[in-house]
């Protein structure tokens, strides 16, 4: 099983951070578990170093409103592709934006964290490119092309 997700809201702010140092200790240690902050202010030290400390993963997120933050605060990478919803419905069942310079793109820093033995789970929202189906097969094609680390199917 990956990573259990805790996201946190826009309205999780600078005072309630105690609130997060109180709660990542509670966490069980025989699972993994990543954080996805929604407000810039809390992309800090104190935050990355929080996780770090109790072995939580910093979820990497692509979203319109946030920037990409790369922390390495655990083993392990958490890639989340949202996309944006003023440009993609996500409910028509195929692509309907090509994200196919993103997605080199974001092969390169997948490849990159494989590459130093992390194990990575990357998230295709519906509204990155409208077709998560065809993201993941996308981006694995991709990263077979660059590596021999992905089997293809059925070997």
């Amino acid at each position: 099983m990956g990573p259990c997700f805790c996201n946190f809201p826009i309205t999780f702010k600078l005072e309630h951070f105690d609130l997060l140092r109180d709660f990542l200790p509670t966490l069980p240690r025989s699972q993994r578990f990543v954080v996805e902050v929604r407000n810039k202010k809390l992309l800090c030290d104190e935050l990355f170093s929080l996780l770090k400390e109790n072995g939580v993963g910093f979820a990497i997120v692509q979203q319109p409103f946030m920037p990409t933050t790369e922390v390495a605060t655990s083993d392990f990478a958490y890639i989340r592709l949202e996309g944006d919803r003023r440009k993609v419905n996500g409910t028509l069942g195929k692509v309907e934006l090509d994200r196919t310079d993103d997605t080199k793109r974001w092969v390169e820093r997948i490849k990159a964290l494989l590459d130093q033995s992390k194990e990575v789970f990357v998230y295709f929202s519906k509204f990155y490119s409208g077709y998560p189906p065809g993201d993941v097969r996308h981006t694995l094609e991709l990263l077979q092309a660059k590596s021999n680390q992905f089997p293809k199917r059925g070997s």
